[in-house]
């Protein structure tokens, strides 16, 4: 038994067809005999032998208005601990408090309802796993050859449990052209690897500390070895120009993390992104791996990663102090110049605050920000 809910407006826009929808058509003569219409009770009688449904009730429009700077909790002691901290949970705190609040203490959460992903995503997420499994089976005498016969072995059973979309009828070149693009990367990282001599310690290597005596935890894509310096490199899909502004801008709050709690028994920790879609490495210098395309920077990166890890601790101290007083902060495009009056001068030593709103925001009802 299958139950399709399917909303008629989605964002004031009108629904696509679910993927199901030609299927049904074709089984059934008459889709109006298996439909329920909540809007205008269609169908009712029929569902109403087979369920117990809600009753319904009309939602008068409520105009929201603006969002404020700030949420006032009355309570704030009663806000459950946290008792892990990861870099989700961390970046929702020192630039979108209000995020934390509701995920992190208030846990809510987005349904776990299945949903079809967009290709970016999917394409991400597939990219992902074959890297994962690349460098679990990794020996350094791969050659290009062996690096694409391996994805050429593993692409038919990941495709079809990970990918089926790219199996649809149709869209074989996408598929061809989505695995000629993960070759292309795999050998681009695994020659990187080779020529700067460093060695796979682990792929998705689960990795914990402490950061102002609180533990945390995360899973860094992929850890290498070069003598008693290490490499942590974060995979993304794509993004490249994105990446380089972070680093540029001293935001790559993710590999500061876990460069610093990889340093423990290492001289140096370096640390990278690598964009599978352009096959490229990005980075703060050349000394992990001379072929980078990042940013060079004649500084010290030790000296710059301890830099931005403190200005993270007086961040967080900042914001637990908010938390405690129960003054919750909403950064967006209209709450901005509030805060900066509220605020007036800040202290240099903290990160650099945003001057809009979250780009990944599942609260924006909740903070009026959707009319």
């Amino acid at each position: 038994r299958v139950i399709l809910i399917i909303p008629g407006m989605i964002n004031g826009s009108e629904v696509h067809p679910h993927s199901l929808n030609d299927e049904l058509m074709a089984a059934f003569p008459n889709l109006d005999s298996i439909c329920y219409n909540i809007d205008n009770s269609q169908g009712k009688p029929i569902f109403e032998k087979q369920f117990d449904l809600p009753t319904t009730t009309t939602v008068p429009f409520v105009r929201l208005g603006n969002p404020k700077p700030f949420i006032q909790i009355g309570s704030p002691e009663k806000l459950a601990d946290k008792e892990t901290e990861t870099f989700s949970s961390l970046e929702s705190m020192f630039y979108y408090p209000h995020k934390y609040l509701f995920r992190y203490r208030v846990n809510l959460k987005k349904s776990s309802i299945l949903s079809i992903v967009k290709d970016a995503t999917l394409k991400g997420n597939l990219s992902h796993r074959f890297f994962e499994l690349l460098m679990k089976d990794y020996t350094n005498e791969w050659t290009k050859d062996d690096v694409n016969k391996w994805v050429d072995a593993r692409a038919p059973n990941l495709l079809a449990r990970e990918g089926a979309v790219l199996l649809m009828y149709g869209r074989e070149p996408e598929k061809v052209a989505f695995l000629n693009r993960v070759k292309y990367a795999a050998w681009s990282l695994v020659f990187l690897i080779q020529t700067n001599m460093w060695k796979v310690v682990e792929s998705e290597m689960k990795i914990k500390g402490t950061f102002v005596d609180v533990p945390i935890k995360g899973v860094a894509d992929l850890v290498l070895e070069r003598g008693r310096d290490k490499a942590v490199i974060d995979l993304k899909w794509k993004g490249g120009n994105w990446r380089k502004d972070l680093i540029r801008n001293r935001e790559d709050l993710q590999l500061v993390i876990y460069s610093q709690l990889l340093k423990e028994d290492t001289d140096n920790v370096h640390s990278a992104f690598f964009i599978i879609q352009d096959g490229t490495m990005i980075a703060r210098n050349n000394l992990a791996f001379k072929q980078v395309t990042g940013i060079l920077q004649e500084e010290n990166s030790k000296k710059i990663d301890q830099q931005i890890w403190q200005s993270m601790k007086k961040t967080y101290d900042w914001r637990v102090s908010q938390l405690k007083e129960g003054k919750i902060e909403v950064r967006t495009e209209q709450t901005v110049a509030d805060l900066d009056l509220d605020y007036g001068e800040m202290s240099l030593d903290v990160l650099e605050m945003k001057n809009q709103e979250s780009k990944f925001d599942e609260y924006r009802v909740l903070i009026n920000l959707v009319e």
